[in-house]
């Protein structure tokens, strides 16, 4: 196989460990914006000057929210787990890569994609709506820097906005390369799929 082969699996490698990472991140900021409601809530105070009728049907919106984040973490940290040995197994080698080592990487990868696929399918659009609430997080933190004036802290909404702003982007980003990888795994899958058939007829016909 060819350098081009070895950096390509490498980008793919890479992006597919941050677009998990991402999808961490997305359920992190779900589970800390239902923390925020329920104690905002438990103290008596006014929860985002949402209307007394209908915070009961907020919380349990925060509720489902909290589960979802906290399972979306669990399930990210798994597909993360089946990935990490084969990017360490890289990281470590010092020497030219073999053949038939990159092989068995690419394939290794291909397996655990493949045996995750539902899952995987749906941290894109997770990402896009992670992303955005990063950017919205961000630009709340521009405007708080910005208007802000008579707060001493508002030096610190400036280091929020450009982590946050930072993060959105890179996330969104991120799901454009993704978006091409994964479409060139799932054709290697079904060529694989083809391939596996065709050699079962043939057994079949022996």
């Amino acid at each position: 196989m060819t350098e081009n082969t070895l950096a390509q699996f490498k980008k793919e490698l890479d992006i597919f460990v941050i677009i998990v990472s991402m999808n961490m991140a997305a359920g992190a900021l779900a589970m800390a914006l239902a923390m925020t409601y329920i104690i905002v809530s438990i103290q008596g105070q006014p929860a985002w000057q949402i209307p007394a009728h209908l915070r009961i049907l907020v919380a349990i919106l925060f509720m489902i929210g909290f589960g979802f984040g906290l399972n979306w973490i669990a399930a990210s940290g798994r597909i993360l787990r089946g990935v990490k040995p084969v990017r360490r197994e890289y990281r470590r080698r010092t020497g030219p890569v073999p053949d038939e080592t990159l092989t068995c990487w690419i394939v290794r990868v291909l397996a655990h994609y493949r045996g995750n696929r539902s899952t995987i399918r749906w941290m894109v659009p997770i990402s896009i709506i992670g992303g955005s609430a990063f950017l919205l997080l961000g630009i709340s933190n521009l405007a708080q820097g910005i208007f802000g004036a008579d707060d001493p802290f508002r030096w610190f909404a400036f280091t929020a906005a450009a982590i946050n702003m930072t993060i959105g982007c890179a996330s969104i980003a991120c799901v454009l390369y993704f978006r091409r990888y994964s479409a060139a795994w799932d054709e290697r899958i079904e060529t694989a799929a083809r391939s596996e058939q065709a050699l079962q007829c043939a057994l079949e016909r022996r």
